[in-house]
């Protein structure tokens, strides 16, 4: 096997925990001992200072801590009493999850294709994608590059539908 053979086939890890690890160890360790000494897993204190801290680093009221992204698509749409007979309109550049959360309440995921200059969704399909049983789009802001919200709303609006963002690889982005 040649070098140039031999670094193709090196393996380079999706998360590497253990690199990042012994930098916040300490506060990780200490924030692990607090719950597990109050064993309050859930809805917990931490949960409580985790959902006020995230509030404020948005800008919102309030925030809920939920166990995933697709959990919190889920109590979305379920919110919104979006369901069987229903469709939602996503990007097809986006993680499984937003997909299936759509299918999980009963509506029909309609997938949009994505602009080739910014990976989102491209507008002229979102438009041509709405139908009578169009309920909602949920634009999705991908690895901290943000949905174009402004044209979105627009469209939404005219539309009257609703606008579900998907946030959950983009924390804080704008």
């Amino acid at each position: 096997m040649t070098t140039s053979q031999e670094a193709v086939s090196e393996i380079v890890p999706f998360v590497d925990l253990a690199a990042q690890y012994p930098a916040i160890q300490g506060e990780v360790d200490a924030a692990l001992r607090d719950v597990f000494e109050r064993c309050d897993f859930i809805l917990g204190r931490a949960v409580e200072a985790f959902e006020g801290a995230f509030a404020r680093f948005i800008g919102v009221d309030h925030a809920v801590g939920v166990s995933n992204g697709l959990d919190a698509l889920c109590l979305s749409l379920r919110g919104l009493s979006i369901g069987a007979g229903d469709e939602v309109i996503l990007p097809a550049n986006t993680y499984i999850a937003t997909a299936l959360a759509v299918s999980a309440v009963g509506a029909r995921p309609v997938l949009v294709d994505c602009d080739p200059n910014t990976f989102e969704m491209d507008m002229a399909g979102i438009e041509a994608a709405m139908s009578r049983r169009t309920r909602a789009i949920i634009p999705v802001h991908l690895a901290g590059q943000a949905a174009d919200m402004t044209s979105v709303t627009e469209i939404a609006q005219r539309h009257g539908v609703v606008v579900i963002e998907d946030a959950a690889q983009a924390h804080g982005t704008r």
